[in-house]
């Protein structure tokens, strides 16, 4: 009992000097003691009341998340088909086949104008994506398919530029999506692995090799020196041609492949003199005028005794020399119907495009746009590969018809058709390209500023 007393007591004695300790004798330190309470207290309750506002922000972020995956998943992909179709392009507005662009850019549009005119595609207004692709110097025509992408197009018309083209065929054809070219050449494209997607109403420059191969022996050439643009279409129309030329006998004396971001020509050009060929031809773009200079002032030029060719790229380079007289007898190649056979057209398309002459690949761009709303409405469907499944029937073998308001009329009334453009029949084989071609000559007369009259030959 003694014992535990005197615990309870020590206890009692020990617990009253605590409180002497935290309570203190003097008021100052009470009130100090007191102060760092109440702000330990404030502190807590503010970190507190912060970390339930951060919560608060992560469950709202949680939710925006969520909410924007689900509009995601409700929105369809690029190429999957929403009931519109939706037409991208990227088309030369700017770069090396920039000349080109006023023509394409307003072929599109005006086969949009004449869809829609028509009453459309299942049941609403084509709606068309304008775009630029560049050249093969700029990144532009990636950039510009990520944002058709986005606009979830059903196909994308382009590029002109084969060597452009490539660098984007596996996004577009990788994400469902057609990609159409109108101007692309290059032979490559027929046997690429596109899963079906990609298709041209431009002829391969097989056609064209051999049409330039059998002119330019006709003229009495026996050799011939190529100078060309090292990239694809340049390399596979120069291939094409070689080949064609020494098959009937013919003798290249020189291969030329040039850089395309070179910008002089005088090593190129040298190798031509010493080449001492009856014929030269020039497979490239505006550099050509360039080299064609360059070529006059070494005294083989297009006025000199060698006969000179160009081809579909070289369109237009009158208007980029400073002395368009020096290409009196010059002649070029262009894959293109009769353009007297489509007047009304060319002239809708010269008024549309105020004031500029180049109408090359006008009318195969509005044929691609036509082509590609026909399949569509066969389809029943603005799905990419809906739409491919169908591009290549509606060209051929069914009911002739040359415009989209004729031939969405068979399409409604169950006939199968064959679509026969102002580009000319073109008879797609199953590569999704024309089987035959028309290609026009022109030759540059004295004063060089524009080409005499055209004849044309027909290649298959």
């Amino acid at each position: 009992m003694k014992t535990k007393a005197w615990r309870i007591l020590a206890m009692l004695f020990a617990f009253s000097l605590v409180a002497a300790a935290c309570g203190g004798s003097d008021s100052a330190d009470t009130g100090t003691d007191s102060e760092e309470e109440t702000s330990e207290t404030t502190a807590a309750a503010e970190e507190e009341e912060a970390m339930e506002d951060d919560e608060e922000a992560m469950e709202e972020d949680e939710e925006a998340m969520e909410e924007d995956a689900m509009e995601e998943e409700d929105a369809p992909a690029a190429g999957g088909g929403d009931g519109v179709l939706t037409i991208g392009t990227i088309l030369p507005v700017t770069g090396d086949l920039a000349f080109l662009g006023p023509a394409e850019v307003w072929g599109a549009e005006l086969a949009v104008q004449d869809i829609n005119a028509a009453g459309g595609v299942l049941g609403n207004d084509v709606v068309l994506e304008q775009g630029d692709s560049g050249d093969t110097t700029t990144d532009t025509a990636n950039s510009e398919v990520d944002r058709l992408l986005s606009l979830n197009s059903d196909a994308i018309l382009g590029a002109a530029s084969s060597a452009v083209s490539k660098t984007v065929i596996d996004k577009i054809t990788g994400a469902g999506v057609i990609q159409f070219s109108p101007a692309n050449t290059s032979p490559d494209f027929t046997t690429y692995d596109d899963n079906g997607l990609y298709f041209r109403t431009a002829p391969s420059d097989l056609l064209q090799g051999r049409v330039l191969a059998n002119e330019i022996l006709d003229q009495g050439n026996e050799s011939l020196s190529i100078l060309f643009r090292q990239e694809s279409y340049g390399q596979g129309l120069a291939d094409a041609v070689q080949e064609n030329f020494e098959a009937s006998g013919g003798t290249i004396d020189a291969f030329i492949p040039y850089a395309v971001d070179v910008e002089s020509f005088d090593a190129e050009v040298d190798q031509l003199v010493e080449a001492g060929s009856d014929a030269i031809l020039v497979v490239g773009f505006a550099e050509s005028a360039n080299i064609i200079t360059t070529m006059h002032e070494r005294g083989i030029g297009p006025t000199s005794d060698v006969n000179v060719w160009g081809v579909d790229g070289n369109a237009g380079i009158n208007g980029e020399m400073d002395d368009p007289s020096i290409l009196a007898g010059f002649a070029q190649t262009t894959p293109s119907v009769d353009l007297g056979s489509i007047s009304e057209f060319i002239a809708r398309l010269e008024e549309a495009m105020g004031g500029e002459e180049e109408t090359a690949y006008g009318a195969e761009t509005y044929d691609s746009v036509i082509i590609i709303a026909l399949a569509a409405a066969v389809a029943g469907s603005d799905a990419g590969a809906d739409i491919a499944a169908e591009i290549n029937d509606v060209t051929r073998g069914g009911e002739k018809c040359t415009t989209f308001a004729d031939c969405i009329a068979l399409v409604d009334a169950g006939e199968d058709i064959d679509y026969d453009g102002l580009g000319g029949p073109y008879e797609f084989v199953d590569a999704g390209e024309p089987a035959a071609a028309s290609f026009r000559i022109d030759t540059y007369g004295a004063d060089g500023a524009e080409a005499d009259a055209a004849r044309y030959v027909f290649a298959s």
